[in-house]
């Protein structure tokens, strides 16, 4: 799969991107990765699912599709990623 960056260019699909991420959410919203391991694992893998079906997305559609599993999985670390996008990403 091939992913869509917000400036155009176009990359390789790179999974542990997106676990990095989420491990990195969880220190944030005050947890360790290994408390949360199975909520990371089960969003991780929700995604994954999804995005298996595509050739193309944009990073868009991805943060959006990893919200919404957080949302339903652990909104801790969803709160915290949006804190982290709203800090760094809105720049």
């Amino acid at each position: 799969m091939r992913v869509v960056r917000k400036k155009g260019k176009t990359e390789s699909f790179q999974p542990t991107k997106i676990k990095n991420a989420l491990q990195k959410a969880a220190i944030d919203a005050g947890y360790t990765p290994e408390e949360k391991k199975d909520i990371i694992d089960e969003v991780f893998s929700n995604i994954n699912k999804k995005l298996d079906e595509e050739k193309e997305l944009d990073t868009e559609t991805i943060r959006i599709c990893l919200l919404t599993e957080l949302d339903k999985c652990e909104p801790y670390i969803a709160k915290s990623w949006r804190r982290f996008d709203k800090k760094y990403k809105s720049r």
